[in-house]
């Protein structure tokens, strides 16, 4: 004890201290320790669920990229093969209209060439016609000049009924 003395401890003062300490201990424990706790524990436990939540929502959002992406790529085959077959159609409907016009030219054609040798034929009944007046007329007055009236009418019955055999 006399080293303690010489150190200047009081042993009593030092066991009263020592008991004061183990109160403010117990009671510090029992009362802020305790709440300190598990308000650190709440903390805790709040940043674990969200890093979890975060984890999670990262998984989540690699998730819809990835179905994104796909959605995308599936989206893009479906507008090609759209963009496909709207030009096969095109292309088949141009053809179809190629040859729904030419098929209409070449009627048209027909019906001109139709149109033209008819209207030729008439052209050629009517000049015939007319060469034929042309010729009884022509052959009255020569054979009025040239013959009697009996040969005229034979002539002429000759003439006309080689006209109506000519045309």
């Amino acid at each position: 004890m006399e080293i303690l003395n010489q150190f200047g401890i009081n042993p009593v003062l030092l066991g009263a201290q020592i008991v004061n300490f183990l109160i403010i201990l117990f009671l510090v424990k029992r009362f802020a320790l305790k709440p300190i706790m598990q308000v650190l524990k709440q903390r805790e436990e709040t940043i674990k669920e969200g890093l979890k939540s975060a984890e999670e929502a990262r998984i989540r959002l690699e998730q819809a990229t990835e179905k994104e992406k796909a959605i995308l790529k599936k989206a893009h085959a479906e507008a090609k093969i759209l963009l496909e077959d709207a030009q096969k159609q095109s292309q088949e409907i141009i053809a179809m209209a190629e040859e729904q016009a030419r098929k209409q030219t070449e009627q048209m054609l027909e019906e001109a060439r139709e149109q033209i040798a008819s209207e030729t034929k008439e052209a050629e009944k009517r000049l015939s016609q007319h060469v034929s007046t042309l010729a009884l007329q022509f052959l009255q007055k020569v054979s009025a000049e040239l013959l009697t009236e009996k040969e005229q009418e034979i002539a002429l019955n000759r003439f006309l009924q080689k006209i109506k055999k000519i045309n």
